[in-house]
């Protein structure tokens, strides 16, 4: 096999390789669109202002209010809705961005290895020794409460696992044939890093940010369920808070929006492990 060939080879496999269209993951994406398109059609979707305090306090399901009201008479489905935006909003942010600092991150210290790559991932370690919510509380203690604050809090909280994740696809392709001929060719450093390796390298981290999503998610609702939300944004671990005093007698209260957590982050974590199995079925079959 010539260096060009095993280099084609070694970048097709990864992006060839779709997960299988079985019942759980087409439910999981169908179920990521339609709380998508709630989000974005928030205004619209929503049949009253999230935060419209009326006389109708704890009032259960009805045509008026499709899932009831809170203990403020705020109807609890145009929450719901707008607190999807948010959820989803801080999710993609989690997810997208712990995959350009892992990318840039693990790039540079699985091509570089030796001290750079000592540092690096001592750095990494050191955010992971602490569970991601304890790193996203001090961080928003720090910083201060909103969607973006919050979005970069759960950033910095989620990056280093997919730094190691391509920490490990580049020490184990720097030595591959096709990346000792760029050399040879005098290929500057981060052309080898962003164009030899970078597409064999992707996938795998593009799996770690679709489970991402949904840790970022849940983070986002942990923190808005101990109060360090956003306060002038709906938020599914807003209502969870102040659903907890009425768990017994509101039951619309607190399960709506529980089910939206819960359904959201199984969705992400799905579809991420169907990417995972097929690229693995893929290396396999190869």
């Amino acid at each position: 096999m010539t260096v060009l060939q095993e280099r084609s080879t070694v970048a097709a496999r990864p992006w060839l390789r779709l997960p299988r269209a079985t019942l759980l993951t087409a439910t999981a994406v169908g179920c990521v669109v339609l709380f998508a398109l709630a989000g974005l059609l928030a205004p619209i979707v929503a049949t009253h202002d999230p935060f419209a305090v009326s006389p109708d306090i704890l009032q259960s399901p009805s045509a008026a209010h499709l899932l009831g009201t809170d203990e403020l008479g705020k109807d609890i489905f145009s929450q719901l809705v707008h607190g999807a935006r948010v959820s989803l909003t801080i999710g993609l942010a989690a997810g997208l961005g712990s995959l350009l600092i892992g990318l840039v991150v693990g790039g540079i210290a699985g091509y570089a290895g030796g001290t750079v790559d000592s540092v690096l991932m001592r750095v990494a370690e050191v955010f992971q020794i602490l569970p991601a919510m304890i790193v996203a509380l001090v961080i928003v203690a720090v910083i201060g409460r909103g969607t973006g604050l919050t979005a970069v809090a759960v950033i910095v909280a989620l990056w280093p696992q997919a730094a190691r994740i391509v920490r490990g696809q580049y020490l184990q392709l720097r030595g591959a044939e096709f990346v000792d001929a760029a050399r040879l060719a005098r290929t500057p450093a981060w052309r080898v890093i962003s164009v030899e390796i970078f597409p064999v390298a992707f996938p795998p981290a593009g799996v770690q940010a679709a489970l991402d999503v949904g840790r970022g998610m849940l983070l986002e609702s942990s923190l808005s369920f101990l109060g360090l939300g956003d306060p002038n944004s709906a938020s599914w671990g807003a209502v969870l808070r102040r659903a907890q005093p009425y768990l017994g007698e509101a039951w619309w209260f607190s399960i709506p929006a529980g089910l939206c957590v819960v359904l959201m982050v199984l969705s992400f974590n799905i579809i991420g492990d169907a990417f995972s199995s097929s690229g693995t079925a893929g290396r396999r079959s190869l």
